[in-house]
């Protein structure tokens, strides 16, 4: 089940849903330690009241941040506002829990290396760093930079008003400012990398939209060639014919029939081009796909041509391919497509398998979809279409057409 649910989402969904988690589970370190912290402390006087609201204040500054972060990620994508209201609170909060480490931890250390650490001087920095991790979505590098530098000096700052020897406290703060400087800069790369990971998703979409739209432009070239020509001179026939029949001339009843004879090929015309695009080529067809798949960033391979079948068979193969490619443009995830032709006997079979599919492929009967147009059409020269999915995540369609029937159709 976990699998599938995995399987099913897009490279950009699984990348996406990847670092949403990574940096919800980094942000939710803080209550880890916070926890840390206080089993850490030696053995001294610590007001345990302090400690149990140093412990509060770190659940609610937790989830503030996590808030923030996924908000700040929407607003990053230019899917919502910025949060301003929560960064207040978040702010507050800060505030709060660094007065409480303060109060709480005031002379006490903790017992982990280097010894006499002040424990009010890490309540302060893990505070102060995770409110900064909460705004990178926000803030640009040099920002960034500052934020660090800033709340680095507080801590050092501080931790030197409590007590603590000048090299030591230069130390800490060297430190200090190296960890949170790499932080939040692995925070920044991540929501940066979130952005250009979606920016190339939507031009992945842009560009298989371009595709049809570029098919749709072919195909209004084709309607522009037949009606234009055979429209302007059924215009020019009419007029003819209208000026001879005030003049009561016998041509006109000619001229009239042969503007019939024009409008009746070009009807015949366009049929031709709505049935299939004209005759389509089997191999540019093929070889246009994958052109178009690959550009898309699909790794495309076809096996076989068509370049020895007849022509009404390339013609309707043609027709499949254009729609399974589109079909795989703009309904897949695809990352891999392989297209076989392949000959056997009397039939010859196209099939175009590729991965990326939701839970919810296309099906025959899809409206809109094209492939009740293209079974159609294969069944009305004694072929099938048949719609599969070989394993979860693929899909497969299989035309089959009977190269002898057709034959002896076209005698």
């Amino acid at each position: 089940m976990v699998n599938r649910w995995w399987s099913e989402r897009s490279a950009a969904q699984r990348f996406d849903l990847y670092t949403r988690g990574s940096l919800y589970g980094l942000a939710a370190g803080e209550v880890v330690l916070a926890a840390m912290l206080v089993l850490s402390l030696s053995e001294q006087d610590v007001r345990p009241a302090g400690v149990a609201v140093f412990l509060a204040l770190a659940v609610v500054h937790t989830v503030v941040t996590i808030w923030i972060l996924r908000a700040g990620m929407k607003w990053y994508l230019g899917q919502g506002p910025w949060p301003r209201w929560a960064v207040v609170v978040l702010a507050v909060v800060t505030a709060l829990g660094a007065v409480t480490a303060v109060w709480a931890f005031h002379g006490s250390t903790v017992d982990v290396p280097p010894e006499g650490s002040g424990a009010s001087a890490a309540g302060v920095l893990l505070f102060a760093g995770f409110f900064v991790l909460a705004l990178t979505p926000r803030l640009t590098s040099s920002w960034l930079l500052f934020a660090t530098v800033v709340v680095t000096g507080c801590v050092a700052g501080a931790i030197h008003l409590l007590g603590w020897p000048g090299a030591r406290t230069v130390a800490f703060g060297i430190s200090t400012g190296l960890a949170l400087l790499g932080g939040v800069f692995a925070f920044r790369a991540s929501v940066w990398m979130l952005g250009v990971m979606w920016e190339l998703e939507g031009s992945r979409r842009t560009q298989a939209q371009l595709a049809v739209a570029e098919e749709r432009l072919r195909f209004a070239r084709d309607l522009h060639d037949v009606l234009g020509r055979n429209l302007s001179v059924m215009a020019l026939k009419s007029e003819l014919a209208a000026q001879l029949s005030r003049r009561g001339r016998a041509e006109a009843e000619a001229e009239m029939m042969a503007v019939r004879d024009i409008a009746q090929e070009s009807l015949r015309e366009v049929r031709e081009v709505v049935h299939g695009y004209r005759a389509a080529d089997l191999t540019s067809e093929l070889a246009g796909a994958r052109s178009v798949l690959r550009s898309a960033g699909v790794d495309t391979r076809v096996v076989g041509d068509g370049a020895q079948l007849p022509g009404d068979v390339q013609s309707v193969l043609g027709w499949v391919v254009r729609e399974a490619t589109t079909n795989v443009l703009r309904h897949s995830q695809a990352r891999s497509c392989v297209i076989t032709v392949a000959r056997d006997g009397g039939q010859v079979r196209l099939t175009m398998r590729n991965d990326g599919v939701g839970a919810a492929p296309l099906e025959q009967g899809d409206a809109g979809s094209g492939l009740s147009g293209l079974e159609e059409r294969l069944r009305a020269m004694g072929g099938t279409l048949a719609v599969e999915r070989p394993q979860p995540g693929s899909f497969q369609l299989v035309a089959s057409v009977p190269v002898q029937t057709v034959r002896e159709g076209a005698r």
